[in-house]
């Protein structure tokens, strides 16, 4: 009866600790980045005077990319419009002090892109900052993360 009880326990234990090991494993995304009021007041910031994409809200959103510029570690993450992820993009690459992003806007089948750059000023983040950006909506930074290490300039 005593062993019984225990297991019982034990399984109890077990059932409850599973969802919280599974949380655990949820994937960071910018969803997780806008419970942070600190976060989400410097990537209200970022836009200036664009206006933030009402699809936002409730975007497709990608697992964060770590990334190097300059030889200082950064974060990416991209959003899409739900169910139009082709056409309607945006992408931030951010460090724990600066944050800039790219919107980008397309019709089906256009050659036309409509790239909206956010917070790009004259630092590393105009060459490789852009760069990066880019190649988060072509796909290629995904693809290839380990590209993505730019070191210090000399």
């Amino acid at each position: 009866m005593k062993l019984a009880t225990i297991l019982a326990g034990a399984l109890l234990v077990c059932v409850m600790a599973c969802p919280l090991a599974h949380a655990a494993a949820d994937p960071v995304t910018l969803t997780t980045y806008l419970h942070d009021p600190a976060w989400t007041k410097r990537f209200d910031t970022m836009f200036g005077k664009t206006p933030k994409p009402g699809w936002l809200n409730s975007a497709t959103q990608s697992e964060a990319v770590p990334v190097t510029m300059g030889g200082k570690p950064y974060t990416v993450l991209l959003a899409c419009k739900q169910h139009d992820c082709a056409n309607h993009q945006l992408v931030v690459l951010f460090d724990a002090t600066t944050i800039y992003g790219l919107r980008f806007e397309t019709t089906d089948n256009s050659p036309k892109e409509t790239l909206t750059w956010l917070n790009i000023g004259g630092g590393p983040e105009s060459i490789d900052g852009k760069t990066i950006l880019y190649a988060a909506i072509t796909g290629s930074l995904f693809n290839h993360p380990a590209m993505f290490a730019f070191p210090a300039s000399k």
